[in-house]
């Protein structure tokens, strides 16, 4: 299987990519058909490639990460099953004073 290597470094296999998009996909309950369909492709395209049947183009690949509205951050990302929770801690965390992030380490060190 041929590895590639993606945003930040991550080397993923096609085979993992694949199953990202069906992950992201079942999450939001959409059939393939549906995302095939969202992209414009034949209706039995999205099931078909889940089954590893042809390669996956980078554009389309792309293309299916629009219509699934993730972000490419989130779709590769190393914690993809908790991106959204981890970006709304970070998102928050960066808004804090420098006194009260200290203060927030201090206690998430003392929480391991």
């Amino acid at each position: 299987m041929v590895a590639f290597t993606l945003m930040q470094g991550v080397g993923m296999t096609i085979k993992e990519v694949i199953n990202r998009i069906g992950y992201f996909r079942n999450k939001q309950n959409v059939s393939a058909r549906e995302l095939s369909l969202r992209i414009g492709k034949h209706d039995t395209y999205v099931n078909k490639l889940e089954s590893l049947d042809f390669n996956l183009p980078v554009t389309i690949l792309l293309e299916i990460i629009g219509a699934l509205a993730i972000s490419c951050e989130e779709f590769f990302s190393n914690n993809f099953t908790t991106y959204q929770l981890d970006k709304t801690v970070y998102d928050n965390f960066v808004l804090l004073s420098k006194a009260n992030k200290d203060a927030i380490i201090t206690i998430m060190q003392s929480m391991k």
